[in-house]
């Protein structure tokens, strides 16, 4: 049975999933019971997209009022330092992110992503991040999806490794990867 994270818990926790597979609600859930949370909205708003509008909105209209909200920061790094040391972070998710820096040669991209995973761990905070499974599915045909599913998933996979709890939501079912799996060498 899944029960919410202790109060006094400090570390960093992944959740992915595929899309409409629960894991933002798992994330909601698991994080319900920390005395102060912060939750980290990733991605921009689509105003010519009204699918994606109407996700955003079951996302706000799920979160409880005492969450305080930050949407789509330019330095998500930035903004963590500025969070409080009782705080909780809700990052949802990483697909936001690397959208972001799609136009970033490699080198720029492995220096956010050094920075973004030293952000996440040297902290001593609650921190919650959801990810998208990218790669389950069709393999893109342009160049730019390539790029984003390459990069989404090495950096799920890079944070996942740093973690203190992996969990994967398939279907509206939680599975800890950490009681099933073991990582490979």
């Amino acid at each position: 049975m899944i029960t919410p994270i202790n109060k006094n818990y400090k570390g960093l926790i992944v959740i992915t999933g595929p899309t409409r597979s629960g894991k933002s609600k798992l994330a909601e859930f698991l994080i319900k019971e920390q005395q102060s949370v912060t939750y980290i909205a990733t991605s921009r708003p689509r105003p010519n997209d009204p699918d994606w509008e109407r996700r955003i909105n079951v996302h706000r209209q799920r979160r409880p009022d005492s969450w305080k909200l930050i949407e789509h920061p330019d330095d998500i790094c930035s903004a963590i330092e500025l969070i409080g040391t009782d705080e909780s972070i809700l990052i949802d998710s990483l697909g936001g992110l690397v959208e972001k820096h799609l136009v970033e040669n490699n080198h720029e991209w492995e220096l956010f992503q050094n920075k973004l995973l030293d952000c996440l761990t040297k902290n001593k905070l609650c921190i919650v991040v959801v990810a998208e499974e990218v790669g389950w599915g069709i393999v893109p045909s342009t160049p730019i999806g390539h790029l984003f599913r390459e990069r989404h998933s090495s950096l799920t996979s890079l944070i996942s490794r740093h973690s203190t709890n992996n969990w994967l939501a398939v279907n509206g079912t939680a599975i800890n990867l950490d009681k099933i799996g073991d990582l490979i060498p």
